[in-house]
């Protein structure tokens, strides 16, 4: 039994004592909380407020040659003095060891996929999906992010364009092959409740 299941079964069994079973169900699903998030507190020169949120965009770092981890500080800095930008443009990026990290403020316009970033929230897993695979633990908790997304601002999973790859709106590979293949178990999971 995971974690998130024993968490259910406790709850689910003290609201038996209190309500009903039906009444149960509609708590539990009303209940689901946020993931563990660390959050960096980025200065940003464009920050501009995203009035919507349509869809999640899965990326992963993809740095050439190496199947490495990154921490969403070193991505900050490489892309502010590499590239020349005001800093990262995902707003989450997952390390190998599981760990998500916020880095960029949740309600504000991205940088990382261009003409959607107005209406999108970015999450990146650390690592080139070409090369490698996600670890299980990215896994589980790209999961658990893009279902608290999901069920926060009422996207459905199961619509096509709910959640999406970065190859899906812009011409690159990204988020490699080992990852993009593995969107559909994403939105399951998703679905799953």
């Amino acid at each position: 039994m995971n974690r998130r299941d024993f968490l259910r079964m406790g709850a689910a069994s003290l609201l038996g004592l209190m309500v009903g079973s039906r009444e149960i169900m509609r708590v539990e699903a009303a209940a689901y909380y946020e993931p563990m998030i660390y959050k960096w507190f980025f200065q940003f020169t464009e920050y501009e407020p995203r009035k919507a949120t349509e869809f999640l965009v899965i990326h992963h770092t993809g740095f050439p040659g190496k199947d490495k981890d990154s921490t969403a500080a070193d991505i900050h800095k490489f892309h502010q003095e590499t590239n020349k930008w005001a800093g990262i443009g995902y707003h989450y990026l997952i390390r190998k060891n599981g760990m998500i990290e916020q880095s960029r403020r949740p309600d504000m316009v991205g940088a990382h996929a261009q003409g959607h970033n107005k209406t999108s929230i970015g999450i990146c897993l650390a690592g080139n999906f070409n090369l490698g695979k996600p670890t299980d633990a990215q896994m589980d908790s790209v999961k658990e992010l893009c279902r608290w997304f999901c069920q926060k601002y009422h996207l459905n999973p199961r619509e096509k364009g709910a959640i999406v790859g970065h190859r899906n709106l812009n011409d690159t590979d990204c988020q490699g092959k080992h990852l993009y293949k593995r969107l559909p178990e994403i939105r399951q999971f998703c679905c799953e409740s």
